[in-house]
């Protein structure tokens, strides 16, 4: 579809554009073109985005049609603007003031949080249950695909303890895609979240992890970003404690959540043929492993 036709829904069809990802492009100055085709993730994206804007919490606020329209939908994909959101994405996590990033990333975390617990009656998101997503589609994964990048004692373990501790866990809507590149800054303050399109009701511990695991991406080498890291993960969980404290099943779930987060994206990336990523998920779930009692907090 060319993105000029689209734009005329909302009298935008002169302004420039620019592809930024393989499903959004920046028009102009001031917005964002994003598209898909699951109609329910849009749905429950744009109602997230409106509660959240409601609660003053700082989102891409959705542009009109000119038919007052939230989106149009096209040859079966829709299409919806936003406002560009001022900012940047954290880039050098691992600079001189790492472990003042990750308390402010906790902070920023726990603040969102607090607002999808007041918000998350009024939205419907699919409701996740992590032990069974690990034990149905992944697992059947690991085994159709004969991955063996993991020792199976390893998996047992994973699925062992995620079973015990996972039901004990507080959950509620979290945003499941968190990390740096889904939030953006100003002189080290929040200007903006961005994409709620994996939106779900969770263990609220899963988007911590989440966030800690981001940090790990090819740093699992370096020694020196290594011993940031665990002093990071501390200020990460520090900052959100300020604002929502972790419950003790929470602290204790971390390393087993967090390998069995890495274990989905084995089985996520196999599914989609791609072997770079694949490996550097299992290294990391190795590497958890390996410092799972280091990582386990107190």
């Amino acid at each position: 579809m060319e993105i000029n036709k689209i734009l005329e829904h909302w009298n935008m069809e002169n302004e420039p554009s620019k592809q930024i990802y393989s499903s959004a492009w920046q028009i102009g100055d001031k917005y964002v073109l994003k598209t898909g085709n699951d109609m329910d993730k849009l749905r429950s994206n744009l109602v997230i985005i409106k509660a959240l804007s409601e609660q003053n919490i700082p989102v891409a606020t959705v542009v009109k049609t000119k038919n007052g329209l939230d989106y149009i939908v096209e040859d079966n994909a829709y299409y919806f603007i936003s406002r560009k959101i001022d900012g940047e994405h954290l880039t050098n996590i691992y600079d001189d003031d790492y472990s003042e990033w990750a308390h402010l990333i906790g902070q920023v975390i726990g603040r969102l949080h607090i607002a999808f617990r007041a918000c998350q009656t009024r939205i419907y998101c699919y409701d996740n249950d992590f032990y069974d997503e690990i034990v149905g589609w992944v697992t059947q994964t690991f085994k159709d695909k004969n991955i063996t990048l993991i020792p199976d004692h390893i998996l047992n373990e994973v699925v062992s303890g995620l079973k015990d501790i996972y039901p004990k866990l507080p959950r509620q809507l979290i945003h499941r895609d968190i990390h740096p590149g889904n939030m953006l800054f100003q002189d080290k303050l929040l200007t903006g979240y961005i994409d709620f399109d994996l939106s779900q009701i969770n263990a609220r511990v899963f988007d911590l992890c989440y966030m800690a695991l981001s940090f790990l991406i090819d740093n699992t080498d370096d020694k020196e970003k290594t011993t940031k890291w665990f002093e990071m993960l501390n200020s990460l969980v520090d900052g959100y404690g300020t604002i929502t404290p972790l419950t003790l099943e929470e602290k204790k779930a971390v390393p087993v959540m967090m390998m069995a987060i890495e274990m989905l994206f084995v089985a996520y990336f196999t599914d989609n043929n791609d072997a770079e990523c694949t490996e550097g998920a299992a290294k990391i779930l190795l590497w958890v492993w390996e410092n799972k009692e280091k990582i386990q907090l107190q």
